[in-house]
């Protein structure tokens, strides 16, 4: 098990420079303020890290970054999932070589796949990742295809450490941790963190950790601690700061709030996306 207790890890956003760059010392600045949070690993190069758009080299170059800012005191789950099994498999090999902890691919997407298909590809991933641990990331609204809760089980027999659900869709969560009772289930999404929790799951890979890891990780460890009163408040209020990031394009609400608390901290963090998002 990549983690003991329920564990709450940032979706990463990955800060940009003026000349439309990876900063790496906003991102070293921001690992050190989500740790400061409390959370318990950093996921660098997912959805929320414009992970579709970047380069290879780009994406090793941030979880480098990662790497060396965390400084083996959280654990890094790079992600660096690819459309392509070859592509995908060069990344686990490349990223194995700087340190990370464990490794995430998404659900491949453009194509529709088949369950065939998905748990063919990640055999070859989790051939390639060895000693590494490996975990799927679905997100079918962005991938347009599905990882079938048979699917699952099947690639967690075979090893698969586990997986970040981003369906968004309680009872396909339900039915993920049913398939897989062995395997390191996260939420992907904050709002769904304790009935998520009380399911059975590690805990959460959230988008909101970047902006309020104290708050995250505060409804974590009142769950842990069987404070349930505690854990209902602090998931109603998780619930209600996730709904307003979300009013308008939540990756630019985020990414500027985000900007603007680590320019209180006296550094410096540019909010701007990534060409065609941020054109």
């Amino acid at each position: 098990m990549l983690f003991d207790a329920p564990a709450v890890l940032p979706a990463l956003l990955t800060p940009f420079d003026g000349a439309g760059g990876v900063d790496r010392a906003a991102l070293r600045e921001h690992v050190e303020f989500v740790i400061e949070g409390g959370v318990d690993g950093v996921m660098p190069c997912g959805t929320t890290g414009e992970t579709a758009l970047l380069e290879a080299d780009e994406v090793l170059d941030v979880v480098a970054a990662v790497v060396e800012a965390a400084a083996g005191r959280v654990k890094v789950l790079a992600h660096v999932g690819r459309p392509s099994t070859r592509a995908t498999q060069r990344l686990i090999e490349r990223a194995k070589d700087v340190g990370i902890d464990a490794v995430a691919a998404v659900v491949p997407y453009y194509y529709a796949f088949d369950d065939g298909q998905l748990v063919a590809h990640y055999r070859a991933l989790l051939e390639t990742a060895g000693e590494t641990p490996l975990f799927a990331y679905t997100f079918p609204a962005r991938t347009g295809n599905d990882l079938s809760a048979g699917a699952l089980a099947t690639l967690a027999e075979d090893g698969l450490a586990g997986l970040k659900d981003s369906t968004g869709d309680p009872e396909r969560h339900r039915e993920y941790l049913a398939a897989a009772p062995n395997a390191e289930i996260f939420a992907g999404s904050p709002s769904l963190l304790l009935g998520s929790l009380r399911g059975g799951s590690r805990g959460c890979v959230a988008a909101l950790a970047n902006l309020r890891p104290d708050l995250v990780v505060a409804l974590a460890r009142a769950f842990a601690d069987d404070r349930q009163a505690d854990a209902e408040r602090l998931q109603a209020e998780v619930a209600e700061l996730e709904r307003e990031v979300r009013q308008g394009p939540p990756l630019v609400r985020l990414k500027t709030a985000v900007a603007e608390v680590m320019r209180e901290r006296g550094a410096r963090y540019g909010a701007a996306l990534r060409s065609p998002l941020g054109a």
